[in-house]
């Protein structure tokens, strides 16, 4: 084999093993992204739950309080 022949073999073995590196890390780095879209999802509802729970133990009180006081309209 020639020396211009080795070259072009060993440059294309490096070529393609760097395209199989970054193809990988990128599919990775992707992955990774991905998982952390997942868990903020769950943190937004754990969260919104948590809202949800919280209005609906403030109206609970605010009609209590209603009851158990004579609430007159204002006048502006």
């Amino acid at each position: 084999m020639s020396k211009a022949a080795k070259l072009t073999f060993l440059s294309s073995c490096v070529f393609a093993a760097g395209t199989i590196w970054f193809v990988h890390k990128a599919q990775k780095l992707e992955r990774e992204t991905m998982y952390q879209g997942v868990i903020r999802d769950q943190e937004r509802k754990i969260q919104r739950d948590q809202n949800v729970r919280e209005f609906d133990e403030t109206r609970a009180l605010h009609e209590q309080l209603s009851k158990d006081q004579e609430v007159s309209p204002q006048s502006k």
